[in-house]
């Protein structure tokens, strides 16, 4: 196997690049501006934004394995929640292991904002837009 099939194979089932960088700069912004007032904008911001750079890549391509599942309650539920969650875990170890001021504020907008998205992309996938190459051609149960 070449490098190049190794890199579209992982971009094909684990990482979504563009969604990642959107992400890292939308959270980091709204990260650095919260904590703007404690005298410490840039490190929470820049973590935030690595933090939603990692988790946005892995998640939005956690929601189009989701959105094939045949229920839609289950689908939305699991593509959204999953998602959401480790969003949650990554963005509060960043901030604790940064000494973040304000820890759980923090990690709210992009939390929040991963379970939003994920509803959206899973409704687009499940519609049939920007699927990956690999996407099922049936349903799941």
């Amino acid at each position: 196997m070449t490098r190049s099939h190794l890199i579209q194979r992982f971009y094909h089932n684990v990482f979504n690049i563009k969604f990642a960088l959107i992400s890292a700069v939308f959270n980091g912004i709204i990260v650095a501006v919260i904590n703007i007032q404690y005298g410490s904008a840039l490190m929470p911001g820049l973590t935030q934004a690595l933090s939603s750079f990692f988790s946005t890549g892995v998640t939005a391509r956690i929601v189009q394995h989701f959105s094939p599942i045949r229920n839609p309650l289950r689908s939305y539920a699991l593509g959204s929640f999953v998602p959401a969650m480790l969003t949650f875990v990554m963005s509060i170890s960043g901030h604790v292991l940064n000494g973040t001021p304000n820890i759980l504020l923090s990690s709210f907008p992009a939390t929040l904002v991963s379970f939003v998205t994920s509803f959206v992309t899973n409704a687009i996938t499940r519609r049939g837009y920007l699927r990956p190459p690999n996407y099922p051609k049936t349903n799941l149960t």
